[in-house]
């Protein structure tokens, strides 16, 4: 065939297929054909649960509550810790319980779950850990089903309306399971079977019911809702902040409680002893540790003698040497603000007038004689603190939610950013971006591998840190064969939401196995649910769950190359009757 590389000149051009839907070809990589692989690939495998391994459970036997990675990352870190503030945010899913007590016509019980709950992470423990999602509403069940079966194919987990959620990284601590971004690659393989006759008998009310447009998410990353402190919430209630009688008193309900305090009463001291509102603006504290910046020399006291520091009048620096004691140093508290008017006070206000009675500040006196078309007397600043903060800017891009239709289709969702200028006003959006194959990829009533392939061009360590978000091929497989194909696919990359970190615990860097999430549409805040919460971009666009049965998923942070995905299936094919 001549010279397949064509070094010198055309000879043959050999093309197996025209069609994307095949992932083998000839190269020089090293990859082109099958290893010699024994038993599953597990290069780079840092998340794995398989429903038949008993050891995915917390106490050893089956339940569908709790679910422990098989397999953890070799870098993880997790240095163990006790948070207050979990309840916050951790009520809204269900990985913090809330029961609400006949007779608690204050909603001590809440309040109590929201500031008085501890949680302990304990120190080593690097297995990601999903929980089942559950609600406090009483608006919607969540059923989740461990199918127990005898035969080669083991036990596997009937999802019918519930679906297994948990993150893997708490900012500003050292807590991280996963990493946010992979040097080439990632891949997920899932074994599932499609079924909604299996979920017939259910009745309950699900998130597919109220979003049927959502039903058909089995795996989801991202932040799991907004922040649930954008805005201002004094209460559905907001006069009625004592005296109830009975669990109507009121107009109390489920969602609309009397509970005392307000939330616009609630703050917390963090780990650095600064007390933090709940409501916005967010609070983040700068600090210097270089204490030649902040520190002055000591008075020289009459007696020259070392260690008397005397007054601190004549030092310099805001602090004396005296107040030294080798930490660092707060100087300011930032909060989140906008600007009014991008102007210059110098070119506008002038002096205020020199009053008869003296040079004294604070005097204005008349305007006549200062200088400008104002006085200094007007100025009352260019910013002010943002009482509602931009509560879609922390989900663009950073929520993506992986889909089969009804009609066997197979693809993804996500958010994805848009703004434009209205006068002076910047106004930004969200815009949701889909994709699907062709119908009929899965088929129903039968066990089938999904595999999803992300490659991009390779960062090393300082790139991963510092580098932009990359373009990368999106590939979908199922049963090893390449089905649909993403093109110049953005990079996913996981961030913080813009609040304080002791107010986001849980909320970013999650994943969902069995669904989306639910966003806001459980949420619980004093005096129960802040309607401005509801119907927010990923609740409407990801409250929705998988219909069927998935018995193993797998998380691998570099690239199976087809060959090792197509080994995986053959190693398990027979497991799942194929």
């Amino acid at each position: 065939m001549g010279n397949l590389k064509n070094y010198n000149f055309n000879k043959v051009d050999a093309f197996l297929s025209s069609s994307e839907y095949y992932d083998f070809y000839l190269a020089h990589d090293g990859y082109a054909m099958p290893g010699n692989y024994s038993g599953i690939v597990n290069d780079c495998l840092v998340v794995h649960y398989d429903f038949n391994n008993s050891n995915i459970y917390s106490t050893g036997s089956t339940s569908a509550d709790t679910i422990y990675s098989l397999v953890s990352w070799g870098e993880a870190t997790n240095t163990g810790y006790t948070f207050d503030t979990f309840g916050l945010t951790g009520i809204d899913n269900g990985y913090i319980q809330y029961t609400k007590n006949s007779g608690d016509t204050s909603n001590t019980a809440l309040t109590h779950t929201l500031t008085g709950t501890t949680t302990v992470i304990n120190s080593g423990s690097t297995k990601l850990v999903l929980n089942k999602v559950t609600g406090q509403t009483g608006n919607y069940e969540y059923p989740i089903e461990i199918i127990q079966d005898s035969s080669i194919l083991g036990d596997y987990s009937r999802f019918c309306g519930g679906f297994y959620q948990g993150y893997y990284k708490l900012d500003g601590y050292s807590y991280e399971l996963l990493p946010v971004r992979v040097p080439k690659s990632w891949v997920a393989e899932f074994w599932v079977k499609k079924s909604d006759s299996v979920c017939s008998s259910v009745t309950a009310t699900t998130l597919n019911d109220t979003y049927p447009d959502n039903k058909g998410f089995f795996f989801y990353m991202g932040a799991r809702a907004e922040n649930k402190f954008w805005n201002v919430f004094e209460g559905n209630n907001t006069g009625c902040t004592s005296g109830c009688t009975s669990d109507t008193g009121c107009t109390a309900t489920t969602t609309t409680l009397c509970t005392v305090p307000k939330e616009t009463d609630i703050s917390f001291i963090d780990n650095k002893g600064h007390e933090i509102p709940l409501s916005p603006p967010p609070i983040e504290y700068n600090e210097i540790t270089n204490q030649f910046l902040i520190y002055g020399r000591a008075d020289k006291p009459s007696s020259d003698t070392c260690g008397n520091c005397g007054s601190k009048g004549s030092g310099f620096g805001n602090r004396s040497v005296c107040d030294f004691t080798g930490g660092s140093i707060t100087i300011s508290a930032q909060t989140e603000v906008y600007t009014r008017n991008p102007r210059n006070p110098f070119l506008i206000y002038g002096r205020a007038d020199k009053p008869s009675s003296g040079d004294t500040c604070g005097n204005c006196g008349s305007k006549a004689s200062g200088f400008g078309n104002q006085s200094v007397c007007d100025y009352s600043g260019d910013t002010k603190p943002l009482l509602e903060l931009d509560k879609d800017a922390d989900i663009i891009d950073n929520a993506i939610g992986f889909r089969i239709k009804d009609d066997g289709s197979i693809g993804y969702r996500l958010l994805s950013f848009t703004g434009q200028c209205s006068g002076d006003t910047y106004v930004s959006g969200v815009t949701v971006e889909e994709k699907y194959s062709d119908s009929g990829m899965i088929k129903d009533d039968e066990w089938q591998k999904i595999d999803i392939r992300f490659v991009m061009p390779e960062y090393d360590d300082c790139d991963l840190k510092y580098g932009e978000a990359r373009k990368g091929r999106l590939m979908f497989y199922v049963d090893c064969k390449l089905k649909f194909v993403v093109e110049e696919f953005d990079e996913i990359i996981a961030k913080r939401l813009n609040e304080h970190k002791d107010k986001q615990l849980g909320v970013p860097f999650n994943i969902s196995l069995g669904g989306g999430s639910q966003g806001l549409i459980e949420s619980m805040t004093f005096d129960g649910q802040d309607s401005e919460d509801l119907g927010l971009s990923i609740e409407k666009n990801f409250a929705g769950t998988f219909i069927g049965d998935i018995s193993q998923f797998r998380f691998h942070i570099c690239d199976l190359y087809w060959c090792g995905l197509k080994n995986n299936c053959s190693v398990e094919k027979l497991r799942y009757g194929k």
